[in-house]
């Protein structure tokens, strides 16, 4: 591949990307950035709610991100807390979904930076 086919998929956003299966699993951001993940399968828990409203509180610049599809009505909880803490969100819908785990995480709380949390899970 010569120099300028690989400049021009870069521009077209066709060319090869960062790490892509680690930005699958965790919603689109690296691991290193993230400050909690939680799984399809814990979103009706008020523990989620309770740890997410936390970590909002301690990190307000970090970015909410749903996979709508994967949340269901249960986003809409979510969302809310987002809105009422200011933080910045950002909703997935038709997301290629993460086939390393049989839980996929539906919602992650990612920093803009590394913040290199070891347990990013409740």
């Amino acid at each position: 591949m010569d120099v300028n086919e690989r400049l021009e998929q870069n521009q077209n956003g066709t060319g090869p990307s960062l790490k892509p299966d680690e930005k699958r699993l965790y919603l689109g951001n690296f691991r290193e950035r993230v400050i909690l993940a939680i799984k399809g399968s814990q979103l009706e828990s008020d523990a989620s709610k309770a740890a997410l409203a936390d970590k909002m509180k301690a990190y307000p610049d970090a970015t909410l991100t749903i996979d709508q599809d994967l949340a269901g009505a249960d986003y809409i909880d979510y969302l809310q807390l987002a809105i009422k803490s200011g933080n910045p969100y950002s909703l997935l819908s038709n997301n290629e979904r993460s086939k390393q785990t049989a839980d996929p995480y539906a919602l992650v709380l990612a920093a803009k930076t590394a913040v290199n949390i070891d347990n990013i899970e409740i």
